[in-house]
């Protein structure tokens, strides 16, 4: 006589296939991540490494797509960590390695921050800047985002303004919980606020100055796109406000969800991505 399971064992039984598919499958619904959640995730090394200036800081990590990559969609990546020496492009290779297999060939900027010899305003945005043309005149007419988080996000944006002559091969810029509003910004209490007004104090001597370091004051590329978590504690939905840009809100997303790969914004930026770059 052959028994059968209880309904208790089948219903176990399903719960834990399920949490199996699921752990396999990635779990793309995480919300309000914190920064140390992001340096505990795995990425892969970078296929190739360029210098495009003397400074150990002047160098472009490279990751390309998994397939045709010479046909592929590009991705310039830029890095936040409030523009300071300590957070380097090491937390967003877990991103830039999503990002390949996203099936994006992957350009990761690394740029000289406050702290470093050499890191005061504007060196950081004239690293980008440099950088971005490098990595162009290694494409071959391929499809190509800029893309930067937080203060990354910031340079980003003031990097590929209608006035900068590479910005006419860019096909879109995106944003990610990026800091536009400088004057604003420095008024605000934070970490990162208080690093945003020693950065600007380097170059500038009244806050009227620091207008020309706001994106929001700069004529931006005619496709740019801010993506901006909700439920942002570092940089606040303030700061898509009165930008003559395109503005997609990311409901109860926190500041490091946008570079999880595991998170529903993660889930959105590809998609934006897809929709820009693979029409």
């Amino acid at each position: 006589m052959i028994k059968l399971p209880s309904k208790l064992a089948v219903c176990g039984l399903v719960i834990f296939s399920l949490a199996v598919s699921n752990a396999f499958a990635g779990d793309n619904s995480l919300q309000q991540v914190p920064f140390q959640s992001v340096l505990e995730l795995s990425s892969d090394s970078p296929d190739n490494s360029y210098n495009y200036g003397p400074h150990s800081s002047q160098f472009i990590q490279y990751w390309n797509a998994p397939t045709q990559s010479d046909t592929a969609a590009n991705v310039i990546f830029i890095h936040g960590g409030c523009w300071l020496k300590e957070y380097d492009i090491t937390h967003t290779n877990p991103a830039s390695s999503a990002l390949r297999k996203a099936g994006f060939n992957v350009w990761s900027v690394e740029y000289r921050r406050l702290g470093e010899q050499g890191g005061e305003w504007p060196a950081s945005l004239n690293d980008v800047k440099t950088a971005i043309h490098f990595i162009q005149q290694k494409l071959n007419g391929q499809s190509v985002a800029v893309m930067g988080h937080s203060a990354g996000g910031h340079l980003a944006l003031l990097a590929t303004t209608r006035e900068t002559p590479s910005a006419e091969n860019i096909n879109v810029v995106i944003g990610l919980a990026a800091i536009t509003d400088m004057v604003s910004y420095t008024k605000a209490q934070g970490s990162c606020n208080r690093a945003a007004s020693n950065l600007m104090k380097t170059a500038y001597t009244s806050e009227d100055d620091y207008r020309a370091a706001s994106p929001k004051a700069q004529r931006l590329h005619s496709n740019t796109w801010l993506m901006q978590g909700t439920d942002d504690q570092i940089v606040p939905m303030s700061q898509t406000a009165d930008l003559d840009v395109k503005t997609e809100k990311l409901e109860g997303a926190g500041h490091f969800d946008l570079i999880h790969p595991n998170s529903t914004a993660w889930e959105a930026i590809i998609q934006r991505l897809n929709k820009e770059l693979k029409p």
